[in-house]
């Protein structure tokens, strides 16, 4: 008659809620010592408001169920088992947050005849919408804001998951109601809308992963015969769950036969993943290692996660010394970019000091590129790695060094090199991209007087552009105004309106 061992168990999502916000959870209901029935297994959201009165000794109490649901009646109870069911209710909109004398419980009871009936409960706080980051829109309005979610157009459909995975990457949270809906898509749809799914769900479910959803993704991940972008998605999201609960998927994904798979994990731990978590490391360190060249140029790029760690760095260093493939000797160059924030400075110079000279035009083109992220106390050893590009046999080299001149504003000194390859370097295109960059390295008085000079030689609109690429750089200063209104009067159509654009 006192329970019979029976038991209840309550958990919710989340704690705090909003008026007209989900409240979600489960509950647990174990079993006694015999068989017994279920009559009903209910949640109710609790709300009560304690008011004093002048002159009363007793406040005034206000107590009462605002909203409930069932969520089993009329089963079976066999001894020891353990149910688990999952519970909505929507808070009402009209109540008021929580106050030091209004509260809210939301309280799980069982009617079993025949023993006293368990219950559960657990304490809700109840904030305003814009001061909950976990308030959550009810299903109906969801479905309203997003009617094509239930269309049965395939390209309504695929439409209305792209917005709603867009939606995801600033209103994840308040979205999550869906989540069960968009991922009977991810089982039930045709083979686009199911990829258009589980990109959408993958986005809605980073940063707020459950036990349950960590199986829905293991199971799309076993899914055979699955089309190559959705693979691809299986990666995405894998990634994004990295730190919550999915690393051991990731570390098979990155040891697939597949080199493009081990590619898109390492791709996907760079642009997808948390910046770190525990393992991330090792598995980059990995990947790095991989026979594939493209797998290891990708885990170097995404090895810049951690420019502050010294040992990763110099083993990074190494790397563009001693890996054979072009494409990863010049990736390595591009993630020692920022080292100098971390104190390794030195290191990065060193480098590309030595493969300005690598005998691959694509390892000494990323060198020029990488120049315009070192800081001003490194000019003297800029200066000298840019005039040597400078006259570097190969025109892809040089034009990127001279397209890099107009991020360098701060290193006016290297005005004189970009002059000169505006000048008289062998390739048209080398000096018309020279010609728009170093209007940067000049102050805006001298960069008007020389491109209007220029606009005034002009025979081409070819010989136009550069000069308004230039001048967008001082466009704030008066006389760069008036050269770009001139400009923007000029016979050459295009380069015109780009000028007048640069006005606006």
């Amino acid at each position: 008659m006192f329970g019979g061992g029976t038991q209840l168990t309550l958990a919710l999502d989340t704690t705090t809620s909003s008026p007209g916000s989900v409240v979600g959870g489960r509950v647990m209901l174990g079993g006694g010592q015999k068989p017994l029935k279920l009559t009903e297994l209910k949640v109710s959201l609790l709300y009560v408001r304690v008011q004093t009165r002048e002159g009363q000794s007793l406040p005034d109490i206000d107590a009462r169920e605002v909203a409930h649901q069932v969520v089993a009646a009329g089963g079976d109870i066999a001894p020891g088992s353990q149910q688990q069911f999952a519970f909505r209710i929507t808070v009402p909109g009209d109540l008021p947050p929580s106050a030091h004398n209004v509260s809210y419980n939301v309280v799980a009871t069982a009617d079993i005849p025949s023993v006293k009936d368990p219950s559960a409960k657990a304490e809700l706080k109840v904030v305003e919408a814009s001061k909950n980051a976990n308030h959550r829109i009810p299903l109906h309005e969801i479905e309203a804001r997003f009617p094509n979610l239930r269309s049965q157009d395939e390209d309504s459909l695929c439409d209305a998951l792209r917005d709603f995975f867009l939606a995801c990457y600033s209103e994840g949270g308040q979205l999550m109601e869906a989540e069960q809906l968009i991922a009977w898509y991810m089982q039930n749809g045709t083979v686009r809308v199911r990829r258009q799914a589980l990109e959408a769900w993958g986005n809605l479910v980073d940063n707020r992963v459950q036990p349950q959803h960590l199986q829905t993704l293991y199971a799309v991940a076993s899914t055979p015969g699955l089309d190559d972008e959705t693979f691809e998605q299986v990666i995405v999201a894998a990634t994004k769950f990295a730190e919550e609960g999915a690393l051991p998927l990731v570390q098979q994904l990155a040891s697939d036969q597949r080199s493009d798979v081990r590619e898109k994990v390492a791709q996907n731990l760079r642009f997808n993943a948390a910046e770190k978590f525990n393992g991330k490391r090792e598995l980059l360190v990995q990947l790095a290692q991989d026979a594939a060249p493209s797998v290891r140029k990708a885990a170097v790029s995404a090895l810049s996660c951690f420019r502050d760690d010294q040992q990763i760095m110099y083993w990074v260093a190494s790397m563009a010394d001693g890996d054979p493939d072009p494409a990863v000797q010049a990736e390595c160059i591009s993630t020692l970019s920022l080292v100098h924030h971390n104190g390794m400075g030195e290191l990065a110079l060193a480098v590309y000091e030595k493969h300005a000279q690598n005998p691959n035009a694509k390892v000494r083109s990323t060198v020029a590129e990488q120049l315009s992220w070192q800081p001003q106390a490194a000019m003297q050893r800029v200066w000298g790695l840019a005039q040597k590009l400078a006259q570097d046999p190969d025109e892809e080299v040089r034009r990127s060094l001279a397209f890099q001149f107009c991020n360098m504003e701060k290193m006016p000194q290297l005005l004189p090199i970009a002059q000169h390859m505006a000048q008289q370097d062998p390739s048209q295109e080398v000096r018309r991209e020279a010609l728009g960059s170093m209007a940067s390295l000049m102050p805006p008085q001298q960069a008007a007087a020389l491109y209007w000079q220029l606009f005034s030689q002009a025979r081409s609109e070819d010989d136009v552009w550069p000069l308004v690429r230039g001048l967008r750089h001082h466009r704030d200063h008066g006389d760069v105004k008036r050269v770009l209104t001139q400009i923007g009067q000029s016979p050459f159509s295009g380069a015109a309106d780009a000028a007048r654009e640069a006005l606006s």
